[in-house]
């Protein structure tokens, strides 16, 4: 038992993981209440939320992906004593996030006047733009908080981004309420307002993070974290504490482009790897429009429903990418090994409960959704294959913390693209959509879909992670150096 699981780790792992799980569904609450409050005013609003939004995940999540090496870099540095090292890598994380948001600000504002090539009817495309064009301006502040979450993940402190996740949402119903429906003296801007209210939330997250940093005594040594021109002076103070004794990494250059090309390179793939999961699911999604209210709506209820499950998985992932990392950065190999063996076990352990508590209860669940005697019947029959999948998802998404842990990312891309969309689109598509290889089923062809591409890339993902725990330590050391 102790070889594959540790009661000490899953301790770890709850302690750290259960405020990543709430600060996620905090993200998830803020999703539901644009959909839920732009609804309440106008469904055409509602619409254009929705479309914008199809618009707006893939991208936004590729530019946060392209951050993911932070935190198993952060965690690598402060396992390895380098605390200032870790400080370094915040700093150069800011040109990072300014930099990305620069180019993705770009395309939103591109795309947001050109959504009548996608098909959208003039009203619609002018409001999905306008929501576009409004939230936009939030990304940087978003991604300026990824980027100070990623640095208080490499010490394991996940609390903060979890009040500030929460305060976020709590900030984020009364701005909708009122620039949504026009109260307190505001004008009623509908989509717009709604997407204006978001980016508002973004950048009070970002900047409530930063004035928590810059207060934290723990950090006081670290001063100033926020400055990324760093004063050149700055470096003479560094250099005689080098002469010193002290940590010999403490200083660095302005713009470290070894640093930032390290983090893209581990980065990157991981961001191409969320790419092609949030496209499958997005076109899945505009593939089954055709078909029918009713099995858009069925649809749509499953999905909905995973996407909440979807964040015990997440934290348990994203818990193993701070764990490992931290490990490894501390020179242990073997402890390293048992974090990812207990958090792929763990993985496995929920996934089973999750599955057993949504067969139950799927009639519960879809009533909360929709009482049509239609949707219900497809949507019950959906969430038996939303069951079915949490075993997989739960193990794929372990393996991919693990492997951000090792910076091993390079694969995870591979194995997404093959997993999504050489298998699962092509699939998807054969299954619901044509006579190829069954009668057409519909969602639940799309579903099936996604039962074959998780399988596979969990197993590919258990496998690239065996044949790591095959390696001299040595070998694992030199490669996470790299």
């Amino acid at each position: 038992m102790k070889s594959f699981f540790s009661w000490a780790e899953a301790r770890r792992f709850f302690v750290i993981g259960l405020p990543i799980f709430i600060a996620q569904l905090s993200q998830t609450g803020m999703n539901f209440a644009d959909t839920a409050m732009t609804g309440q005013y106008n469904a055409e609003d509602m619409a254009a939320v929705a479309v914008a939004g199809s618009i707006w995940g893939p991208v936004a999540v590729f530019g946060i992906g392209c951050l993911l090496a932070l935190p198993p870099l952060s965690a690598q540095f402060v396992g390895a004593g380098k605390r200032r090292r870790a400080a370094h890598l915040l700093r150069q994380g800011i040109w990072l996030t300014l930099g990305l948001s620069l180019v993705l600000m770009s395309f939103f504002y591109v795309i947001s006047w050109r959504l009548t090539a996608f098909g959208l009817a003039p009203k619609m495309a002018e409001l999905a733009g306008g929501y576009l064009r409004a939230l936009l301006w939030g990304l940087p502040g978003f991604m300026f908080f990824v980027n100070q979450r990623s640095f208080l993940e490499g010490f394991s402190r996940t609390r903060p981004a979890m009040i500030i996740g929460l305060l976020g949402l709590a900030l984020n119903v009364p701005c909708n309420y009122m620039l949504i429906y026009g109260k307190c003296g505001f004008p009623a801007m509908g989509a717009v307002g709604c997407g204006v209210a978001s980016a508002v939330c973004y950048w009070f997250m970002g900047l409530a993070m930063m004035c928590f940093l810059r207060r934290d005594p723990q950090y006081r040594d670290l001063r100033p974290l926020f400055a990324p021109w760093l004063p050149w002076r700055r470096k003479r103070r560094e250099s005689a504490a080098v002469g010193a004794g002290q940590d010999r990494e403490a200083g660095g250059p302005v713009f470290d482009f070894p640093l930032m090309f390290r983090a893209l390179r581990i980065g990157f793939p991981s961001a191409m790897a969320l790419f092609f999961e949030v496209s499958l699911f997005a076109l899945s999604a505009i593939l089954l429009a055709p078909l029918g209210t009713v099995m858009v709506a069925g649809n749509q209820i499953a999905m909905n429903f995973s996407a909440l499950i979807f964040m015990v998985p997440l934290a348990i992932g994203m818990t193993a990418t701070i764990r490992v990392g931290y490990c490894l950065g501390a020179r242990k190999v073997a402890q390293a090994k048992l974090c990812a063996l207990t958090a792929m076990t763990l993985s496995v352990v929920f996934a089973l409960l999750i599955c057993g508590g949504t067969i139950l209860l799927r009639g519960n669940i879809v009533h909360i959704y929709n009482d049509d005697p239609e949707v219900t019947r497809l949507a019950m029959r959906l969430l038996l294959f939303a069951a079915a999948y949490q075993i997989v998802d739960g193990l794929q998404m372990s393996g991919i913390g693990v492997l951000r842990g090792y910076n091993d990312t390079r694969i995870i891309s591979v194995i997404c693209f093959v997993a999504y969309w050489i298998i699962g689109l092509p699939l998807g598509y054969a299954l619901a959509r044509t006579d190829w290889i069954v009668p057409a089923m519909g969602a639940e062809g799309f579903w099936i879909c996604y039962l074959a591409a998780l399988g596979f890339s969990a197993a590919a993902y258990w496998l690239r992670v065996r044949y790591l725990h095959s390696l001299p330590p040595e070998k694992v050391l030199a490669r996470v150096r790299r």
